[in-house]
């Protein structure tokens, strides 16, 4: 009988967790549109409801609409001007940006604070923290916990970042470790492209997609999976890597250790280098050399070849994995629309599954900031699987 007991329980706090994800990734819902999507009775959709009412997490409001219905008119359910909190972290290679947002993704606050030449670990936990502790002091509403968007190998269960190339030398972060003591707030730490595809599973193409990958651009080249709408993950938090696969055997040596690694042919610093180079320019912002790229014949055949590269290195991972929705993001956004087309054509003609099914290539609506949005997602994807409650 206890051992029911706790099942009930378990089993009210994953509905009451897939309500809440319900009405937070909808711009608006109605009773029955949450009833056709979670399948859940009456009864027990009226109760969760009620009660997330009642704690003012959500809130009601009538639907705009000059047709009178029969019987009383159906409540739009939205998240509550006065619901807790959220905040994020982004940790790239160049910046720490910080983020206050509703459980709507709904923007409260941002800082951004960039890296100096002579960053340390030290130096680097300490602003973490500080930008951490700035966010929680910004709002008097309850914030739920932080989540640690950041680039390279992490243990996602001990939040450590494990492996990074180019950081200032480091090769091991503690953040995990050095932030939790120190906030009044859970912290969970993931890698930024595996939090930029949760973003993507519950607030862009995952809406209409169970199954993709997301690709992003920037110093380096990586990727995450989303199949069935779960995040396909693992202790690293960083299966689905892209930038580190070899595309040219005999090519340089990688700071992994590896030869021809792809982010060494096609990362934003590369492909900046490249064109500056050849075109006698001076770029260091990825999207105005993109816009450059649009008017030069001679940039654009780099992207071309760019673009190549990228597909063969992208049918790789599909003929493992057969997913067929790709999603570009971080300064991949900035690709031209003719290159993602053009990527997308020639996986098209390569890949083992080209009979079957046609591969597509959609940006990410969140332009660059898919990693900055996704630090909060991380915990919302707490939240959203009941793992912790409001």
């Amino acid at each position: 009988m206890k051992k029911s007991g706790l099942n009930l329980i378990g089993v009210k706090e994953f509905n009451r967790a897939l309500i809440l994800q319900l009405i937070s990734t909808s711009s608006k819902t109605t009773r029955n549109n949450l009833a056709k999507a979670s399948k859940l009775t009456s009864m027990t959709l009226t109760n969760i409801t009620s009660e997330l009412l009642q704690q003012k997490i959500i809130v009601e409001s009538d639907m705009e609409n000059d047709v009178k219905n029969v019987g009383r008119n159906p409540k739009y359910l939205t998240i509550s001007p006065h619901s807790p909190l959220v905040a994020g972290i982004w940790v790239s290679k160049d910046f720490l940006f910080g983020i206050l947002s509703d459980f709507s993704l709904k923007l409260i606050a941002a800082k951004r604070e960039e890296f100096q030449p002579d960053e340390t670990p030290d130096t680097i936990l300490q602003k973490i923290w500080h930008l951490a502790d700035h966010l929680l002091h910004l709002s008097e509403r309850p914030i739920l916990g932080i989540g640690i968007s950041t680039i390279g190998v992490v243990d996602t269960i001990h939040g450590i970042i494990k492996n990074v190339t180019n950081f200032f030398d480091i090769k091991e972060l503690d953040i995990l470790g050095y932030l939790q003591s120190r906030l009044p707030v859970p912290v969970f730490v993931k890698n930024d492209m595996q939090a930029a595809a949760l973003c993507e599973m519950y607030y862009g193409i995952g809406q209409e997609k169970e199954n993709f990958l997301y690709i992003g651009l920037a110093n380096g080249i990586a990727s995450a999976i989303v199949s069935n709408r779960q995040l396909v993950n693992n202790l690293t938090g960083s299966c689905g890597e892209l930038g580190h696969t070899t595309i040219n055997f005999d090519g340089p040596k990688c700071n992994c250790g590896s030869r021809g690694c792809l982010e060494l042919y096609a990362s934003v610093p590369v492909i900046l280098s490249k064109i500056n180079e050849a075109c006698g320019t001076e770029f260091t912002v990825f999207r105005e050399a993109m816009e450059y790229c649009k008017t030069s014949p001679k940039a654009y055949s780099i992207l071309e070849n760019v673009s190549e590269q990228l597909a063969y290195a992208l049918n790789n991972l599909i003929n493992i994995i057969d997913i067929s929705t790709l999603v570009f993001g971080h300064s991949a956004f900035y690709l031209p629309d003719e290159i993602l087309a053009s990527i997308a054509y020639t996986v098209n003609q390569i890949s083992i599954f080209k009979n079957n099914r046609t591969i597509r290539i959609f940006k990410t609506r969140f332009e660059d900031n898919s990693a900055l949005y996704g630090s909060v997602c991380i915990v919302l994807d707490q939240l959203f699987t009941g793992k912790i409650t409001v």
